[in-house]
């Protein structure tokens, strides 16, 4: 019965690894492809060089472990389930970390934002239309930042950019979006934690009744 029970958990929660191994590399993707853009902007900043690369590493082992541990529970090899178990411990400490560098950095990050953007936006004013065009904002503070300069065509949607019809000022939308995509980050990770100690419980159970069985098969 136990042994029944462990196989279609590791059946049902290698899928769901699989899915999550391309749902996190998606989210660094999502992470890093406009950072990239931008990337002298964020240069001295450790969460953004690391949180993306940390999460598309970990999405690409969770989704090679968990055809593995699929190949393990159906062939019902000892060996082959106590080796799923190490794999998935060291999945398990690569996104431990990756949450606690979201949740240790994440305030200091956005506390530096609005300097960051400030800063670009007096040095260059060309190099931070790229940023308005990638993250979809107007200035650090919105239309106001340009005082009596016309506009740019990168802060509206229309031909003709004018104060009402203006995007929103990049120090929130940035902060937004970096806010949103950690706390999904660390969500996500959360859970894939909690499904994967189970995966590591059940297949190490199981890894034991089947050499248990073995042992007694031979006698």
């Amino acid at each position: 019965m136990c042994t029944t029970i462990g196989k279609y958990y590791l059946y049902a929660s290698n899928l769901f690894f699989v899915l999550s191994g391309v749902a996190l590399v998606g989210l660094g993707v999502a992470i890093e492809l406009p950072v990239t853009r931008v990337a002298d902007l964020f240069d001295d900043l450790l969460l953004i060089q690391l949180a993306p690369i940390l999460a598309i590493i970990a999405g690409c082992m969770l989704f090679i472990v968990a055809l593995f541990g699929w190949c393990a529970s159906f062939k019902e090899s000892p060996w082959m389930l106590i080796l799923f178990s190490m794999l998935m411990l060291v999945l398990i400490a690569l996104k431990v970390a990756l949450v606690t560098l979201i949740f240790v950095e994440e305030e200091d990050f956005l506390d530096q934002i609005p300097v960051l953007l400030l800063t670009e936006f007096v040095r260059d004013r060309t190099g931070f239309q790229v940023i308005e065009r990638i993250f979809v904002c107007c200035g650090p503070l919105g239309s106001g930042s340009y005082l009596s300069i016309a506009l740019p065509e990168t802060c509206c949607t229309n031909p003709v950019c004018t104060p009402s019809n203006a995007y929103r000022g990049c120090n929130v939308v940035i902060e937004n979006f970096f806010t949103n995509i950690g706390l999904a980050t660390g969500i996500f990770a959360s859970i894939v934690i909690a499904f994967e100690v189970l995966a590591v419980i059940f297949s190490s159970s199981l890894a034991y009744h089947l050499s248990k069985q073995n042992k007694q098969y031979y006698k």
